[in-house]
């Protein structure tokens, strides 16, 4: 799970997955992760809620969010 989520901000930060995996710990790789496939989602979610509401129909709803970030619960 955690190379896939290194490819993934590899590619989006122009640097070598292996990079990540080496010198990133575990809590920012998933945070990085999160922040910006949550960014990608909320683009893809505004460029849906834009179209014509006929075109709506044709694409599902995207997801508002991937990561769910929580806070610490007491």
């Amino acid at each position: 799970m955690y190379s896939s989520m290194a490819h993934y901000l590899a590619e989006k930060l122009h640097i070598r997955p292996s990079e990540i995996l080496d010198t990133w710990s575990v809590p920012e790789l998933l945070v990085a992760y999160g922040k910006m496939a949550n960014e990608e989602t909320q683009k893809n979610l505004m460029e849906w809620k834009e179209l014509d509401p006929k075109q709506r129909v044709k694409y599902p709803r995207p997801k508002e969010y991937i990561v769910y970030f929580v806070g610490i619960l007491e």
